[in-house]
């Protein structure tokens, strides 16, 4: 039997989650629905997590993309203190 999406999105709909998980989704996607510029993180975190079921591999794809995060946010910070410590010698200050 080949499977199309057409199929598993039925297989999908079908399936039903306990009401705790139930209960999660349903704060995320009011937590997307309010901080909509995350929903493009959430779709990357779908899309890799979609395929995998092992939950030690879902929790290394979690943790490398937090790991990614983290590295783009140490980076902005970097230049964020240059840019502060160029501003200070700029106004005659010691940094």
């Amino acid at each position: 039997m080949f499977y199309n999406d057409q199929h598993l999105m039925k297989r999908e709909a079908q399936r039903r989650e306990s009401p705790e998980i139930e209960r999660l989704i349903a704060q995320r996607d009011q937590f997307l629905r309010d901080h909509p510029h995350l929903m493009a993180l959430q779709k990357e975190i779908d899309s890799l997590l979609g395929t995998t079921l092992d939950p030690v591999k879902r929790l290394e794809i979690l943790f490398m993309i937090m790991t990614d995060r983290l590295i783009e946010l140490r980076s902005v910070f970097t230049e964020v203190v240059r840019l502060a410590r160029t501003a200070m010698i700029d106004e005659g200050q010691t940094p």
